[in-house]
C-alpha cells in the first residue's frame, strides 16, 4: 500500500508534470471511487481549471483547484499517477483520466479499486472529518507530542505506529523499518517503552521517512543497512546477518531481526 513515502513521491509527480494545465475533461471509469462527489460534479469542479499546488496529509495527497478547493486522492493499495500524451498509452486499470487542452492526460491508476477521489473546500477540515493525526514529518509534531501520542496506545508499538489517528502516513512496510532503525522489537506494547526508546523511535521514524522520499520510495535504491530491501521471507539481516522472522500483529505480516530488536 502507498504510504507517506509513496504518496510524497507522487505528489511531486504531479508538480513536475500536471500543474498549470487547462483540464478540458474528466473522464471517470469507475464512479465508485468517488467519494461524496458524482462524475457530473467532479466534471464541474475541474473543467476549464487547472490544479494550481498541491499538498499532502498522511497518506492523502491534494491538489488545489485554480476557481476553489481541492481535490483529495487516496491510492488504496496500488495506487499510483501516469501523465502521458499519445492516448494509446493509457495505462490498465486507469479509473478517472484528466484530460488537458494541451494533449496530455493524467490517469488516476489503481488495480484495485480501494483508492478514491473526493474534493473538500479546505484541507483542514477534511482531516478533522477524516479523524487523522499529525503528518509524521509534520514540523509539529515534535518529540513531546509524539511520546504523547504513543504513550496512550495500549496496543503494540508496531500497530501504534499504524494508527492513522495518533500519527498520519506510516502503513505496514515503513512501520517495519522504522522499528528496525530504532532497534525495537515490533510486539512491545507502545506505553511500555522507555523515555529513551521513545526518543530513538522519533528519530528513525523522521529519518527513514526521508531517506524512503530521497530514494523514490524504491527499496532497491535504499541503503543496504535497510531492512527494506532485505525483507522477504528468508532474507537476511543487514547488520547481524542472521534470519529476519516474520509474525503478525493485529492481522499484519511484520518483518524483524530477532537478534537486533530484542
Amino acid at each position: 500500500m502507498p504510504e507517506l513515502p509513496d504518496v510524497e513521491v507522487f505528489r511531486k509527480y504531479v508538480d513536475r508534470t500536471a500543474l498549470h494545465q487547462t483540464i478540458e475533461s474528466v473522464e471517470v471509469f469507475a464512479p465508485d471511487i468517488l467519494g461524496e462527489v458524482t462524475p457530473k460534479q467532479l466534471q464541474s469542479k475541474t473543467k476549464g481549471h487547472q490544479f494550481m499546488s498541491t499538498d499532502r496529509h498522511g497518506k492523502y495527497l491534494f491538489t488545489r483547484l485554480s476557481n476553489d478547493g481541492w481535490l483529495v486522492f487516496h491510492f488504496g493499495m496500488t495506487g499510483y499517477f501516469h501523465y502521458f500524451k499519445d492516448s494509446k498509452q493509457t495505462p490498465k486499470h486507469t479509473r478517472a483520466l484528466f484530460n488537458f487542452d494541451n494533449g496530455h492526460h493524467l490517469a488516476f491508476v489503481l488495480q484495485r479499486k480501494l483508492g478514491s477521489i473526493s474534493a473538500t473546500q479546505e484541507m483542514d477540515t477534511f482531516v478533522k472529518e477524516q479523524g487523522l493525526g499529525l503528518d509524521a514529518l509534520d514540523d509539529n509534531l515534535h518529540p513531546e507530542a509524539f511520546k504523547k501520542a504513543l504513550k496512550e496506545a495500549k496496543s503494540s508499538i508496531k500497530s501504534a505506529l499504524m494508527d492513522q489517528e495518533r500519527i498520519a502516513g506510516i502503513g505496514n512496510i515503513y512501520s517495519d523499518e522504522i522499528l528496525f532503525q530504532a532497534r525495537l522489537d515490533p510486539k512491545t506494547r507502545a506505553n511500555q517503552l522507555s523515555n529513551e526508546d521513545v526518543d530513538r523511535l522519533f528519530e528513525a521514524m523522521k529519518e527513514v521517512l526521508e531517506t524512503a522520499i530521497d530514494s523514490e520510495a524504491d527499496p532497491e535504491k535504499m541503503p543496504e543497512t535497510y531492512l527494506l530491501p532485505h525483507r522477504e521471507k528468508g532474507g537476511k539481516c543487514p547488520v547481524c546477518h542472521g534470519e529476519i522472522e516474520t509474525t503478525k500483529i493485529s492481522g499484519r505480516s511484520a518483518y524483524f531481526c530477532p537478534n537486533c530488536q530484542s
